[in-house]
């Protein structure tokens, strides 16, 4: 009886994502850390060594790398045995948030029987699971990261319980195997860095080891964080000098403060309402398109109160709340990276919090548990469907960005890369369309005359790609090299009559 709960959770975790096996790579950055590069091909020394020297499209994940080499050596290139690989750290993650649900609702409620403490741990630990969120995470394969990365996070806090619940002294060996656990995750993804805040609120709550009556000036306790936030520095430090090489940070001259606070509400609103309403989640949600209703700004001030001031009735209310704020805040507008207001994958550990607080309240001895086991149960067997359904839209690029186009009509990075993915698989007239609809979006027009033009040279339509690439040059003489070694290829690869413009004549492309 003791196993049926995770089993039961680890098979239903298997069913909602058995989708992604059948899906391939896509085309958005899977193509550069997959499909092109040779350097993680293998478990050999250089393989290796390039794993723990490089910061391949900006992050230091040296630890996802070894397992993305093993999938290499077992599968090759079969895209199914990667997603087999993640599917299976996910569902780990997910066995190990049992465990992890289940010693917290024992430190919270020590007086409540055992099969209900595990209805809890199950019920939290399912909803964290098999939510359509977690999709992005499992079925992409460059965001293997988020599931190693979890699966650590998870089993340093497991750790972290055994060397200091009902101690005045941490245990040595698993305070020890806590850090290294710490370790192995920041070495997956840098976003565990807000772990140390996590483990304080731990510590006022449910392990009451700060606060209250014991007080806050326990430097016992304070002391004991110091090697995690040494670890946490560390690699915030790589992870902002692995993050420049890429310069698409936004600075303050590009986003201002108040514009950060804007996105920053619009994160943390955004996230529970599609928490509670999966509906029309997308790959990106592209920064541009983003609309902040006023409610936004009163939903999280009212959230934030009722946090505060109910801290003592509802202490678990008050712990999730932070825990969520803090887990998110480096992937908040403060700290704004790349071109989206925000993406499923980074409530990967964001929801842990309440996804643990919605098992303790079904935890039976509390006021309505029985109601909202019932709810709960309900709410899961329709997110398993949604799940199913956000799964299949990994499948190839082309299906990724019809969806995100059909959810934000007028993104024009949806459009681009739906247009790039029709034209990748030779289905010209379709990238046409949607290179017109985001010359359409754009200011600047006239540099899109020239993929257009490139597409119907592709599709062997000379005449317009003709008139594309002479158009780009007489609106905007800057697009001259590009538009010039379109006419040119035409015009050596064609027997065509094609009259190269002067700003052409003589130059090399």
């Amino acid at each position: 009886m003791r196993w049926a709960p995770p089993a039961l959770l680890v098979a239903l975790t298997l069913a909602a994502f058995m989708p992604t096996l059948r899906n391939g790579f896509v085309a958005w950055d899977d193509l550069d850390n997959f499909t092109l590069n040779q350097s993680y091909r293998g478990l050999g020394w250089p393989q290796i060594k390039w794993m723990f020297t490089s910061a391949k499209l900006g992050h230091y994940i040296p630890v996802t790398w070894l397992t993305l080499g093993l999938d290499y050596v077992l599968w090759g290139m079969n895209a199914a045995g990667y997603h087999l690989t993640s599917l299976l750290i996910h569902a780990g993650g997910a066995l190990a948030l049992y465990f992890l649900a289940l010693r917290l609702f024992e430190l919270a409620r020590p007086e409540a029987p055992p099969l209900d403490l595990r209805v809890g741990a199950f019920l939290a630990s399912l909803v964290f699971a098999v939510h359509p969120f977690r999709v992005e995470s499992v079925a992409w394969v460059t965001e293997r990261r988020d599931v190693v990365s979890g699966l650590f996070y998870v089993l340093t806090v497991l750790a972290y319980l055994k060397a200091v619940a009902g101690r005045e002294r941490p245990r040595p060996g698993w305070y020890v195997a806590s850090l290294g656990l710490f370790a192995a995750a920041l070495l997956s993804k840098s976003i565990v860095v807000t772990l140390p805040a996590a483990l304080v609120i731990l510590d006022v709550y449910p392990l009451r080891r700060l606060g209250g009556a014991r007080g806050w000036l326990r430097w016992r306790v304070w002391l004991e964080k110091l090697p995690y936030l040494a670890l946490s520095a560390i690699t915030t430090l790589i992870a902002f000098m692995a993050l420049f090489t890429l310069q698409n940070t936004r600075s303050l001259e590009h986003m201002s403060v108040l514009h950060r606070i804007v996105l920053s509400v619009y994160g943390l609103t955004f996230y529970l309402v599609k928490t509670v309403a999966p509906l029309e989640l997308a790959p990106l949600y592209e920064l541009a398109v983003v609309f902040v209703p006023w409610w936004y700004f009163a939903f999280v001030l009212a959230a934030i109160t009722v946090c505060v001031v109910f801290r003592r009735r509802w202490p678990a209310l008050t712990a999730g709340g932070a825990l969520y704020i803090v887990t998110l805040a480096p992937v908040l507008g403060t700290f704004q990276n790349g071109p989206q207001a925000a993406a499923d994958r980074y409530t990967y550990l964001a929801c842990l919090g309440w996804a643990l607080l919605l098992g303790a309240a079904a935890v039976g001895g509390w006021v309505g548990s029985n109601v909202t086991r019932g709810v709960l149960a309900i709410w899961i067997l329709a997110l398993m469907p949604l799940t199913w359904q956000q799964v299949h839209v990994w499948h190839d690029p082309v299906t990724m960005w019809q969806h995100d186009v059909a959810v934000y009509p007028n993104a024009r990075a949806g459009n681009y890369n739906l247009a790039a993915a029709y034209e990748n698989a030779g289905r010209y007239a379709e990238a046409i369309v949607h290179y017109r609809e985001i010359q359409r979006l754009s200011v600047r027009k006239a540099q899109w005359y020239v993929p257009m033009g490139e597409v119907y040279e592709k599709a062997k339509v000379y005449r317009l790609a003709i008139e594309n690439f002479r158009e780009a040059l007489r609106l905007d003489p800057d697009l001259s090299k590009p538009a010039c070694a379109g006419l040119m290829r035409i015009r050596e690869r064609t027997s065509l009559s094609v009259e190269v413009p002067q700003v052409c004549q003589g130059a090399r492309f």
